[in-house]
C-alpha cells in the first residue's frame, strides 16, 4: 500500500497484511526533520541520526522544503542509502515552516517523536534511547530534555544550556515567562497530539507544541548534553530583526491565550506588556538614531 506526497514520490506506509487482519507495524521513535536551505549540515545531521544505538526500531521523517542549495539532493541521496529508514517529503513548492509541519506529523507513527532541524545534530549515539527509557519509566511525562550545546556561527562563539528550576519538572509558568532551555534537538515528546488547522496561523511551532502538551502532562529535564544547536544568520529566528520577532511574540501569544482558554491569561499580560514595551524602546532608538544622523 502506498500514499503520495505533493512531489509524486512514493511514501510506504507502515501497513502490513496478515493473513486475516489489518496490522499496523509498531515504531517506537519517529525522528521528526524538516530541512530548508540545510546544504551545509544535513548530512552531518543523519549521520548523527543513524549512528544512534537502540533496542528499538526508529524511523526519520523529514520534509525538505524546496531548498535554493542542494539540501534536498543530499537528503534523496540518503533516502536511496537507506530506504527502510528515511521517509521523504517533497513538495513541489516551497509550502513554508508551519505547512510543513502539518504536512509531515501524520507521517510519524512512532510511540514517541524526536525532534531535530536540518541544521542541527546529535552528539549522544545513545540518546534515542536515553530518552525513550526516561519516557518509559515517566508516565506521567508527555516532553522531556536534555542539555545542549549552542554553538555561534555569527561570532564563533558557544555555550552550553542551563537549566534553572530547582528539580527536573519545568512548570508551565516557566515556559511561558522565564528562561528558555528547550532546544529543538534535544526533545522527545509522546505522540499523542494532533496538529489543529488553526496551527498554521501561528508564527513558529515550537512553543504551542509544548504548551498543548504540557496540558496533558509534565515537562522533565535530563541533565545530560547530547545535542548541538546552531545559530547562524539563515535560521528561521535568527534570520528576522529583533523588532518582527517581537511582533511574531505578540500574534502567537494571542492566539495560544485563546487556544488555552486564557488559563494563563495574567501571565500572558505580562509577556505583552514586556513585548510593547521592548517595541517601544527600539522605536524610541530608531528615531534617536534617525535624528543624529540628521545633525
Amino acid at each position: 500500500m502506498t500514499t503520495k506526497d505533493y512531489s509524486g514520490e512514493e511514501c510506504i506506509s507502515e501497513l502490513k497484511i496478515d493473513a486475516k487482519y489489518f496490522i499496523f507495524a509498531y515504531m517506537k521513535v519517529s525522528v521528526w526533520m524538516s530541512a530548508y536551505n540545510h546544504e551545509k549540515y544535513l548530512a552531518q545531521c543523519l549521520d548523527s541520526v543513524l549512528r544512534q544505538r537502540t533496542n528499538f526500531d526508529f524511523d526519520i521523517i523529514l520534509g525538505e522544503d524546496c531548498s535554493k542549495d542542494r539540501t534536498r539532493e543530499v537528503a534523496l541521496e540518503y533516502q536511496k542509502k537507506y530506504p527502510e529508514k528515511i521517509k521523504l517529503f517533497l513538495p513541489e513548492k516551497n509550502i513554508g515552516m508551519m505547512e510543513m509541519d502539518l504536512a509531515t506529523w501524520g507521517l510519524c507513527k512512532g510511540e514517541y517523536l524526536a525532534l531535530l532541524n536540518g541544521d542541527d545534530y546529535w552528539t549522544d549515539e545513545n540518546k534515542l534511547q536515553t530518552q525513550s527509557d526516561f519516557l518509559d519509566n515517566n508516565p506521567d511525562t508527555v516532553i522531556c530534555f536534555h542539555k545542549a550545546k549552542v554553538e555561534d556561527e555569527t561570532n564563533g562563539s558557544s555555550f552550553e544550556t542551563v537549566y534553572l528550576e530547582p528539580n527536573d519538572t519545568m512548570p508551565i509558568e516557566s515556559l511561558l515567562l522565564g528562561y528558555n532551555p528547550i532546544m529543538t534537538p534535544t526533545v522527545m515528546i509522546r505522540n499523542l497530539w494532533k496538529i489543529p488547522d488553526w496551527y498554521r496561523e501561528l508564527p513558529y511551532g515550537d512553543m504551542p507544541l509544548y504548551l498543548m502538551l504540557a496540558q496533558k502532562g509534565k515537562i522533565k529535564y535530563i541533565d545530560r548534553l547530547m545535542s548541538v544547536y546552531r545559530v547562524h544568520s539563515s535560521g528561521q529566528w535568527q534570520g528576522e530583526s529583533v523588532y518582527n520577532n517581537l511582533l511574531k511574540d505578540l500574534k502567537f501569544y494571542k492566539v495560544m491565550n485563546e487556544k488555552l482558554d486564557y488559563k494563563y491569561d495574567d501571565l500572558i499580560k505580562i509577556i505583552f506588556a514586556q513585548r510593547y514595551f521592548d517595541l517601544i524602546i527600539i522605536d524610541i532608538d530608531k528615531k534617536e538614531s534617525n535624528r543624529q544622523k540628521n545633525f
